[in-house]
């Protein structure tokens, strides 16, 4: 099973980006998957699974919770 999905948000060499395209190999002596990733000025690169890092949520400072702020609210 592929590390990531098409449509995961990536970290490659700091840079943000999408899986647009995703190959799982397998068969090989190590596994490798292969992947496509998009970034946000439409450029791509083929990378493989273990030059990519999770999108890691961003910290939560003084105590604030992680939400949506408008969420639930009325007015």
């Amino acid at each position: 099973m592929p590390r990531f999905k098409i449509g995961d948000t990536v970290f490659v060499e700091g840079r943000r980006g999408t899986i647009v395209w995703l190959s799982e190999n397998a068969n090989e002596i190590e596994a490798m998957d292969e992947y496509i990733v998009e970034f946000d000025n439409k450029q791509t690169q083929f990378v493989i699974s273990s030059t990519l890092t999770a999108n890691k949520s961003q910290p939560v400072h003084n105590g604030e919770q992680d939400t949506d702020r408008c969420h639930g609210q009325t007015y």
